[in-house]
């Protein structure tokens, strides 16, 4: 136990020396050179806001909910990704709330919502909690569910591990910028979190040590004392090579409001993402995988994969990064408004389509599409 506690402090000495080298090279470096100036956009980013309610989550959590557009339209759930919160659905709900009923909400630590009382994060209370979303906070009957990178592993094991309160209710799946798999001995070596999930091993190996709260507190330190380096933290790993640079920022400060406790109590979850069996769980559901050509964290190979296993339509978008939601907003809201509108069917070959991008018939179920009138 006390050389555990002597490593324990070791790191956390070294993250606080960390923060500080960091501080002097965000002055000396960064600030006023790399980050740009930010133009104000009409609609600022993460300013839209819905009924914002409550519900009791798994392991003791309090999860922040919020929903926005007419309580009788085709339903809509957004499940965000590591390190984001509700409101990185920003251009979705600016789209389609006028016609639908979305509803987004903060996963377990992020944002407004508690994280577990064991400490202990994982797939399966991810997906518990998202089950208890549609549960509580959608009306019965059809529902269309979207996940956006770790969002889209939630909804993957809450296909597999909850058919009757799930699966069975989807009209629709989208999973943007995901993975089902980063298992090391099933994947080659490449850049994003393939390449880290070849250290998956000695990762483990740290994660008891970055969840002492000695370290937790010095690592808070580093996460908020270095705001300008973490900009550029964002705009080389998040997003693509033309992204607006308020995206970026809108980016950094979702990463911020999550603690450094959900990042270490994650990293395993994700590093060991093992959800091929959800993904067979969508068989029969219309589902569409989305990827930006120049996501670093979860390339288009990794989408490839899954399209290979699956029946899933495939939309891939040029010179856009991880931060698909927002990058290609009105390109993904599209492929969101495809599915509430019915507009994919089965191909000749056996695979989902969305309407007019292959061979493909159109099918409008009324109970899905909202109608012209009420838009």
């Amino acid at each position: 136990m006390a050389r555990r506690g002597s490593v324990a402090l070791g790191v956390g000495a070294a993250l606080a020396a960390g923060a500080a080298a960091g501080f002097l090279l965000e002055r000396a470096v960064v600030r006023g050179r790399l980050v740009p100036e930010l133009e104000p956009l009409e609609v600022p980013l993460g300013s839209l806001a819905g009924e914002v309610s409550t519900l009791d989550g798994p392991d003791g959590m309090t999860i922040r909910v919020e929903t926005y557009g007419p309580e009788d339209a085709p339903q809509l759930v957004l499940c965000h990704g590591w390190v984001c919160t509700g409101r990185a659905w920003h251009e979705q709900v600016l789209r389609l709330a006028d016609r639908y009923r979305i509803v987004t909400y903060d996963q377990p630590g992020h944002g407004d919502s508690t994280g577990p009382a064991s400490g202990i994060y994982d797939l399966d209370l991810l997906g518990d909690t998202l089950a208890r979303v549609l549960e509580q906070r959608t009306r019965p009957g059809p529902v269309v569910v979207a996940g956006h990178s770790l969002g889209g592993m939630t909804l993957l094991n809450a296909a597999r591990r909850h058919p009757e309160r799930v699966r069975r209710r989807l009209a629709g799946a989208v999973l943007l910028s995901t993975t089902s798999s980063a298992r090391a001995d099933r994947l080659t070596l490449e850049w994003g979190i393939r390449a880290v999930a070849r250290l998956d091993r000695g990762i483990r190996r740290v994660v008891p040590t970055l969840r002492d709260p000695r370290v937790i507190s010095s690592a808070e330190r580093v996460w908020s004392s270095t705001s300008d380096l973490s900009f550029l933290i964002a705009r080389w790993t998040a997003v693509g090579p033309g992204a607006d640079p308020a995206i970026v920022a809108f980016t950094q400060q979702m990463s911020l409001e999550s603690g450094f406790d959900v990042v270490a109590g994650l990293v395993e979850a994700v590093l060991g993402v093992d959800e091929d069996a959800g993904l067979d769980a969508l068989v029969d559901v219309p589902t569409t995988l989305v990827v930006g050509s120049h996501d670093r964290l979860t390339p288009p190979t990794l989408t490839r994969r899954m399209a290979q296993r699956s029946k899933a339509a495939v939309v891939e978008l040029a010179d856009v990064g991880h931060m698909s939601l927002l990058e290609a907003g009105e390109e993904t809201s599209d492929v969101l408004l495809r599915h509430l509108r019915g507009e994919v069917a089965r191909s000749e070959d056996g695979r989902w389509e969305l309407a007019g991008t292959g061979d493909v018939w159109l099918r409008r179920d009324p109970a899905l599409v909202a109608s012209e009138e009420t838009g």
